[in-house]
């Protein structure tokens, strides 16, 4: 008989598409930042951030609130009989060790690093979260 370790249909489908929130508003406002603004902008908006960046930041944010919300419900269910079973552990510790690198760079963004360092840990933010959600991608496999 298989042992099976699936989260409820209601929270593996709260859980992708906050993920989805999370890369496509992160993706969006890097598009935005990077790419789309400076070429639009006038010389007399040289410097001065996107109208579209504000609002980009906070539904990133609230896919933030929501996914340590949607964390912290599975860390007490999933994660544990997971560790029980010898599942994926590997996996699981990666993502949340991703999960937590995310959320300190976030709020270091936000609120510690200074302005010269912003784009770098910016860019290494997106990295990390990128691969975080193609490890949750590879972790939602099918076992056996």
């Amino acid at each position: 008989m298989r042992r099976h370790n699936t989260m409820p249909r209601w929270q593996r489908h709260a859980l992708y598409l906050t993920v989805v929130l999370l890369a496509a508003s992160g993706l969006l406002w890097l598009c935005v930042h990077w790419l789309a603004w400076p070429m639009a902008s006038r010389a007399t908006l040289e410097g001065l951030p996107s109208p579209w960046e504000p609002w980009l930041m906070k539904l990133h944010g609230l896919g933030v609130v929501l996914v340590l919300l949607l964390t912290g419900r599975l860390s007490g269910i999933h994660l544990m009989k997971g560790w029980r079973m010898h599942w994926r552990r590997g996996e699981g510790v990666a993502l949340f060790a991703l999960l937590g690198g995310l959320a300190l760079s976030g709020h270091a963004l936000l609120y510690l690093v200074p302005e010269a360092w912003r784009d770098g840990l910016g860019l290494l933010h997106a990295a990390v979260g990128t691969a975080m959600a193609a490890l949750l991608w590879w972790h939602r496999r099918p076992t056996g």
